[in-house]
């Protein structure tokens, strides 16, 4: 069998160089190449970095609120259709619309906020997907009540944290790889013969309903339509759990180079030794237990239905005399009952939560503050990165309460959609002002007629002051 020798002797003999003709001596020597290729990523992140900017500013967005029937029949399910239609927003772009446009599949945000206690969904959406969100929830609800409404976040000074205000907030990443699922609504069901379901949500609308004045609680979903490429790494892990092998992923070039590739394989396997036989995936399968085979039912069962991209991030704000940064405990026990032990759960991402306990911590404590206030506002996808979630999961995170279900101040609609009289006096609660529609923009009235014009215009002989 041939064997491969490494000549050490020319390490040797540039150690000995001064260190400007060493650096010199592997620059010339093939580290030029290192140096190309990182001026050609750093390029190239420049580059589609600031088509993209350019892009976003083309994008507008609409927030819409959210209301219910306060008689909610409608189970979870419903929330779970209402993401499939969000699917159909993913494009893929070609390489001409993402280089040179700089164009990429928008965000959707859906968002849980609480102020003073007064709970509202919303749903930031790009303009021009605001048909299909109306659609989407109006075929579930047909009695809800959807109106546009002004951003709450401009209702905060941009400057926060500062005399007045302040703020803390994080963002909730995955425990494990994202394939393996946490504990979703179809896992809240009791045989009792009074309560069928316990919602999962109720403890988290219960954590927003007692804010009291002067605090605010917000939480983002962003979620990003997605092809179903991120399914892929869920059969990699099921392949690795049964000890087979993933199929190699095909290109281009692997059909026309097929020949000389087969021949050297072919060669290189005269000389190499043989391989271990491999373990049968039937008989490792018949090897696990019970925890690893649910765990292997669960990957696969998550990767059966559509998967979006997906951010959470948290934020608290509040007046100096009344924020209670103890507010975000209740919140954190919501989640935690999502998590299981041989599945997945949430936690806290580190690098963006501000911190105090020691004095390195506080140097940065307000730079992170204002920062993940800015990335909340303006619903970015700086920070931890993304995950995938399926509809299952995402509806398990973001649904309307049931009626049986205890949810504080959640507003709800009283009847059914009806225009109401136009004479009839309206009163703006204080805090359903803070979600108060936008108002709706008059048409120009139409020109004067020539009498009318006659009818404006001063005589003739009559001085005009």
């Amino acid at each position: 069998m041939p064997t491969i020798e490494i000549n050490l002797q020319y390490f040797a003999d540039i150690a000995q160089l001064p260190f400007p003709e060493l650096v010199l001596r592997l620059f010339l020597d093939g580290g030029w190449i290192f140096f190309a290729l990182l001026l050609w990523a750093s390029l190239t992140n420049w580059w589609l970095g600031s088509r993209s900017a350019k892009y976003a500013k083309t994008i507008t967005y609409t927030m819409l609120a959210i209301d219910i029937p306060k008689a909610n029949v409608q189970t979870v399910k419903a929330v779970e259709q209402i993401f499939s239609h969000f699917s159909v927003a993913y494009s893929g772009n070609d390489f001409l619309d993402k280089w040179w446009h700089g164009k990429f599949v928008p965000k959707f945000s859906f968002e849980i906020v609480s102020i003073e206690g007064y709970v509202q969904f919303l749903v930031r959406t790009p303009s021009r997907f605001r048909d299909l969100v109306e659609a989407a929830f109006y075929s579930q609800y047909p009695d809800a009540e959807i109106i546009e409404v002004a951003d709450y976040t401009e209702r905060v000074p941009a400057d926060v944290p500062n005399e007045e205000w302040d703020v803390f907030g994080t963002e909730f990443v995955l425990k494990k790889p994202f394939p393996i699922p946490f504990r979703t609504y179809t896992e809240f069901e009791h045989s009792s013969a009074e309560v069928t379901f316990k919602d999962p949500i109720a403890s988290l609308l219960e954590s927003f309903s007692q804010l009291k004045r002067g605090e605010q609680l917000w939480m983002q979903i962003l979620v990003t339509p997605c092809d179903d490429s991120w399914k892929e790494k869920s059969e990699e892990m099921v392949h690795k759990m049964l000890g087979k092998t993933a199929p190699p992923k095909k290109s281009a070039w692997d059909d026309i180079l097929w020949l000389p590739k087969g021949i050297l394989q072919h060669t290189l396997g005269l000389f190499a030794p043989a391989a271990p036989a491999k373990a049968d995936p039937a008989a490792k399968m018949a090897g696990m237990s019970p925890g690893e085979k649910g765990v292997m039912e669960a990957i696969q069962r998550k990767a059966t239905k559509l998967g979006f991209g997906v951010k959470i991030r948290l934020v608290l704000v509040g007046k100096r005399g009344s924020f209670n940064k103890g507010r975000l405990t209740g919140v954190r026990g919501a989640f935690q009952q999502l998590a299981s032990l041989n599945l997945n759960g949430f936690k806290g991402y580190g690098p963006v939560t501000p911190k105090g306990d020691y004095p390195w911590d506080r140097w940065s404590e307000n730079d992170k503050k204002r920062a993940i206030f800015k990335s909340y506002k303006g619903r970015s996808g700086s920070g931890a990165s993304a995950f995938y979630l399926n509809v299952e999961e995402l509806a398990t995170l973001y649904h309307f309460p049931m009626e049986a279900t205890k949810a504080g101040q959640v507003k709800k609609t009283e009847a059914k959609r009806s225009e109401p009289p136009s004479a009839l006096p309206t009163r703006e609660a204080p805090l359903e002002s803070a979600f108060r529609p936008l108002p709706k923009k008059s048409a120009a009235p139409p020109p004067p007629t020539e009498e009318e014009e006659d009818e404006d215009s001063p005589p003739p002989n009559l001085p005009v002051a």
